[in-house]
């Protein structure tokens, strides 16, 4: 499930199950994750009696994606989605007439997977409104593909797309830069393309936009699977000197805007290169990853249901394994405290082998290991550019509670700071109810209009 997008972190997942003889796994079976976005998995034998299967997620628009290996056993079912990172690993349950599991991607959590009367999983596709008015109506600027390099790296080509306002210009010109995941120019979530119409509310006020595809995704080359945030930083760097080198462009007024992983680097690519005219940090962490994800974790858990106890224990836990991992000497005794911390909870059975060899995978990752350790602060203290910083209060993935006062320390040497706290919007700055990211593709909303005003007026005025 592509667009079920957290940061990533660790939840512990204690799974009880009375085993007994299952029913054939060949068939359609369904379930609930985080309590309301609906599963259906179909399983399938083929002639050689070797198993295939694939993944809807209805409430996600997601329907027929493959799934890459799938065993079954009188008692056991696990498989495993390689492109999202996700296994789901099961026991048969008498009592349930099901496979009680867990779905592990980034977070674990529980599953159950009953039998479906039909293989229906049929639900009415999401509306996107916003998007649907950018597809239909008249659009007041001009969108061109474009291809530029990055000198630091120049085995990496980034693909984008260009909106280029009506007139002659010279324009005023951003960057978006695209929160963790495989991200491509739309920073797509959960059928919401988040930056088409962050993009289009700009170009639509005469300010020309840049957006691309991460390295090693979409159109773009190298290597995303290797990539860490400073590399995704150069690329970065590397499209503001595109737009600069634009002659439509003017070069003294190209800044960034960043979501998410994209708020930690677009202050770094502007505490670096003196050119940059002003970056907008939306959802932009300020503190260590170390520090972040536990508390992530535990927000997300507990508007999940989760029992308050749990959440405490699971957050401890955390703190201790990014802590040992951050203070390794290197990837090699990193790798070594997490296989040791990790292995105690297979010994307790809380959790299974499958789940435990796909977190550590996760969490040994270069990507997850410099995002850990990576402090924001100091490259947070060298910005010298006006700077916008918001959050939504509803967000439970940058809490702002702990995020924002950061940010504000840390920019207080900047002559031009506006940090805002959004009253009602969760991580995709959407108008929510609890902030779950559960709810961000129920959501018809893909991102506030007063959002998305407060973001064009600001970056007009600078």
């Amino acid at each position: 499930m592509k667009q079920f997008r957290v940061l990533v972190a660790v939840t512990l997942a204690l799974v009880s199950v009375t085993q007994a003889i299952a029913e054939d796994a060949v068939g359609d079976w369904g379930g609930l994750l985080a309590g309301s976005i609906r599963v259906v998995v179909h399983i399938k034998k083929g002639a050689d009696g070797k198993l295939s299967a694939t993944l809807d997620s209805p409430d996600q628009n997601g329907f027929g994606i493959p799934i890459d290996s799938v065993s079954a056993t009188p008692d056991h079912l696990t498989f495993q989605i390689m492109k999202y990172n996700s296994v789901f690993d099961g026991r048969w349950d008498k009592g349930q007439h099901g496979w009680v599991g867990t779905w592990t991607q980034g977070q674990v959590l529980p599953l159950v997977l009953t039998r479906l009367a039909g293989g229906s999983s049929a639900a009415p596709v999401r509306k996107r409104p916003q998007e649907s008015a950018i597809a239909s109506g008249t659009l007041p600027y001009t969108n061109k593909d474009v291809l530029f390099t990055n000198r630091v790296a120049p085995s990496v080509s980034l693909s984008g797309t260009l909106s280029i306002p009506k007139g002659h210009g010279p324009f005023r010109a951003v960057v978006l830069v695209a929160g963790s995941g495989p991200n491509t120019r739309d920073e797509a979530i959960l059928d919401h393309k988040v930056f088409l119409v962050l993009g289009d509310s700009l170009a639509r006020r005469g300010v020309e936009v840049l957006r691309y595809d991460k390295r090693g995704i979409g159109q773009s080359t190298g290597s995303y699977k290797t990539a860490t945030t400073r590399d995704f930083t150069s690329d970065a760097d590397a499209a503001v000197k595109y737009l600069e080198s634009r002659p439509e462009v003017n070069p003294k007024r190209v800044g960034l805007i960043g979501h998410s992983e994209g708020g930690l680097i677009v202050p770094a690519v502007a505490a670096e290169d003196p050119s940059v005219a002003f970056i907008v940090m939306l959802a932009g962490p300020g503190i260590t990853g170390a520090e972040l994800l536990p508390e992530q974790a535990a927000l997300i858990s507990a508007a999940s249901g989760e029992a308050t106890a749990k959440v405490a224990e699971t957050k401890s836990f955390e703190l201790k394994l990014y802590a040992a991992m951050v203070a390794a000497a290197d990837p090699t005794e990193a790798k070594s405290k997490a296989t040791s911390m990790i292995d105690v909870l297979v010994t307790k059975k809380i959790l299974t082998q499958a789940v435990a060899d796909s977190i550590l995978d996760q969490i040994t990752s270069p990507w997850f290991e410099y995002f850990l350790a990576y402090d924001p602060v100091p490259t947070l203290e060298k910005v010298r550019v006006p700077v916008l910083a918001l959050n939504g209060s509803l967000d439970l993935q940058v809490p702002p509670a702990d995020d924002l006062p950061a940010i504000r320390r840390a920019l207080k040497q900047d002559h031009d700071v506006t940090i805002l706290e959004l009253d009602g919007l969760n991580h995709l700055f959407q108008d929510a109810k609890t902030g779950s990211p559960s709810e961000y593709g129920t959501i018809e909303e893909t991102f506030s209009p007063k959002a998305l005003k407060l973001i064009g007026d600001w970056v007009l005025k600078h």
